[in-house]
């Protein structure tokens, strides 16, 4: 854990000279407020002599250990001889019995059901002086768990398991470990504190390998199913459950960790506002061509005023220049002129097809098709009807030229005269082909009249479409001036805003950081209310470290804000990892006695270190680690008020390495009968 900067506050005591400091147990704290003193798996149900997987282990309070040989009958057995002895599942068990979930690991659980579809592991609890016989499957049957108030292993069993007690087991827990803590409600989560959140810092995880004194669990390792608590909320669970907590410093508490966590937010997240900032100052300068400093710089603004006014000016004079442009104009009188000559002849055309059509019918002796009717009137058509006689024409009526066989009968325009005619005419008489082959030719005549006037038409239409295509785009070239004076604009208020958004987000900061200040300045004023049980574990703490490093050790703890920070001092501050893993075992003993030894407190007075030496700790401290252990079974007579279980390879002291304090059996993971449970799983 690294070190807060926030100030010290009281609870640094060290042991003043001359001042004894006594481990003896409060009066009420003579026996653990829990303690397993029985634990035995069965490989089927009833439990029985029969079904009992190699033996009962039986622990005592104060402190055990069990211990697996380091070395094996072989040298090849010897080098995994400590590794898979049953250490950690033997921890597990009891971790299990206690209430949490699952058995073990995946791989113990999947290995011992495959040899047994219905074992059991037992255990007798002690529950705040009270033996309670509890029961839980190991199997995949789904059996419930049982409790039973004043029960054995010595007990008869049912031919099936019972179904009951176990609810009434763990309230009996929970009214042990928390029935004197006024406030539970962890500060972060404004969750409760309770028995499952609890055991996982009294039951460290040998996979988590001691790595920080939060580092309780590692999910990934270890498959515990313990409920998530967040850093914040373990920080403040010791403080409840070290007595370092009251009603008022719990809603600071909560204020501190809200205020904690939206400053830890906003400092996290203003990168991307700076990241914005640097990308709107670099389009501006290089826009401008200019070095950008300060978004309200006067030389920043007169420069952006220069070159919009400059660009404006260039726009509205080409754009002023642009509409003095007479090419369109007079482009289009061509096309309007060509469209007229083209629509003259070819409505002069149209006309003698339909009179060709006309003759084509009287002489094949049938009745034309009516004439298909366009959606609009023809300019061009009408035109031409009225137009008096011109050369070419005469003003005889329709019929009369059909009978006399006129042969420019047909360009008369009136449409009811050709239709009448060409009835009467067809009941009287047919015209000679000649006379249509004369028509076709004067039709030919038309069209070849007609043709170069529709391609001049064209060719003044795709001179327009040209010149409006020249003409748009000149335009929009003369717009780009009027477009990037806009975007210099944009780009200096996009810049603007950007620093203003960093320079409310960093206020903000700064605001949540002078309030964290300010909270953290309160609790340290109520911390000052514990100063008495602070020194007191202060004190606890550094007469550990002293007995396991030696008296020229000096340790202490800093409660600070939400922070717990133990250390270590030898000729300065001792951080290497050996010594971090012994910091964390020396809080952990020192929570222990202060539970023991004030009232004020509420440690249930129950802990299991697995294999701690395996996690780099140097093997003269870890002896020591017994040693400590040892003095506070002294201090508290003989019946100690505590219970310590850790498991080892190492070798105990010559005065510890027997019984009561080595549990039997010695486990010897080189052979299969050597192992926790007797058998290879």
């Amino acid at each position: 854990m690294e070190n807060s900067r926030q100030p010290g506050l009281p609870g640094l005591a060290v042991e003043p000279e001359g001042d004894s400091l006594s481990l003896a147990p409060a009066k009420g704290r003579g026996e653990p407020a829990i303690w397993v003193s029985k634990l035995a798996v069965y490989k089927d149900w009833p439990p029985s002599k029969v079904t009992l997987l190699r033996q009962v282990i039986e622990l005592h309070r104060g402190l055990n250990i069990l211990r697996a040989l380091p070395t094996g009958s072989t040298d090849e057995a010897s080098r995994l001889a400590g590794h898979g002895a049953g250490k950690t599942t033997f921890c597990r068990l009891i971790r299990y019995v206690l209430g949490e979930e699952p058995a073990g690991s995946k791989s113990f659980r999947e290995g011992f059901r495959a040899k047994f579809e219905n074992g059991w592991v037992l255990a007798e609890v002690f529950v705040a002086g009270q033996r309670w016989l509890v029961g839980r499957s190991l199997s995949q049957s789904g059996y419930n768990p049982f409790a039973k108030l004043n029960g054995t292993l010595d007990d008869e069993f049912p031919e099936s398991p019972s179904r009951l007690g176990f609810k009434e087991y763990e309230k009996a827990i929970d009214d042990a470990v928390f029935s004197g803590m006024k406030f539970r409600t962890l500060a972060d989560s404004q969750k409760t504190l309770d028995w499952p959140r609890l055991l996982p810092w009294l039951s460290r995880d040998q996979e988590a390998h001691f790595s920080g004194l939060l580092e309780w669990r590692r999910e990934q390792d270890s498959d515990s199913n313990s409920p998530y608590v967040s850093a914040d909320d373990k920080a403040n669970l010791i403080r409840l459950t070290l007595g370092l907590v009251d009603e008022e410093e719990q809603e600071l508490l909560a204020a501190f960790a809200r205020k904690a966590e939206a400053h830890e937010q906003k400092t996290r997240d203003r990168p991307k506002l700076e990241f914005t900032v640097g990308r709107e100052k670099a389009s501006l300068e290089d826009i401008l061509k200019m070095k950008v400093e300060s978004p309200d710089a006067p030389l920043l603004q007169q420069e952006v005023d220069n070159k919009v006014t400059k660009l404006r000016n260039e726009a509205d004079q080409a754009l002023a220049s642009a509409k003095q442009n007479e090419e369109i104009d007079r482009l289009m009188a061509v096309v309007s002129q060509r469209r007229a000559d083209w629509g003259v002849a070819n409505a002069m055309v149209e006309e003698l097809e339909e009179a060709v059509e006309l003759a084509d019918a009287r002489l094949r002796g049938v009745t034309p098709p009516p004439k298909k009717q366009p959606a609009e009137k023809d300019p061009y058509r009408e035109a031409l009807r009225g137009l008096g006689p011109f050369p070419g024409y005469c003003s005889h009526p329709m019929d009369k030229a059909w009978k006399a066989e006129c042969p420019i009968a047909h360009e008369r325009p009136e449409e009811d005269e050709v239709t009448d005619a060409t009835k009467m005419i067809a009941a009287e008489s047919k015209p000679q082909a000649a006379n249509i082959a004369g028509l076709r030719s004067a039709l030919e005549r038309r069209r070849q009249i007609a043709a170069p006037k529709k391609q001049a038409l064209e060719t003044a239409i795709g001179a327009l479409a040209l010149a409006r295509e020249s003409h748009q785009k000149g335009l929009e070239k003369l717009k780009v001036p009027g477009l990037e004076a806009a975007k210099i604009e944009a780009l200096l208020a996009s810049y603007r805003k950007a620093c203003a958004d960093l320079a409310q987000w960093d206020q903000e900061i700064k605001d949540l950081k002078r309030e964290k200040e300010e909270l953290d300045a309160k609790l340290g004023e109520l911390t000052a209310h514990h100063k008495k049980l602070l020194d007191q574990f202060g004190r606890i703490f550094n007469h550990i470290a002293r007995q396991m490093l030696g008296n020229a050790v000096t340790g202490c703890v800093r409660f600070s804000g939400k922070t717990i920070v133990p250390e270590l001092d030898y000729h300065g501050p001792r951080d290497s990892a050996a010594l971090k893993v012994v910091r964390w075992l020396i809080f952990d003993l020192a929570a222990l006695a202060l539970g023991m030894t004030n009232t004020a407190a509420h440690h249930p007075r129950f802990l299991i270190h697995d294999s701690p030496r395996e996690a780099d700790l140097a093997a003269g401290i870890y002896v020591s680690l017994f040693t400590a252990a040892r003095e506070l079974e002294e201090a508290s007579g003989p019946s100690p008020g505590f219970q310590y279980i850790v498991t080892t390879t190492e070798s105990p002291p010559a005065e510890l390495n027997q019984k009561p304090w080595v549990l039997d059996p010695v486990l010897d993971a080189s052979s299969e009968a050597g192992r926790l449970l007797g058998v290879d799983v």
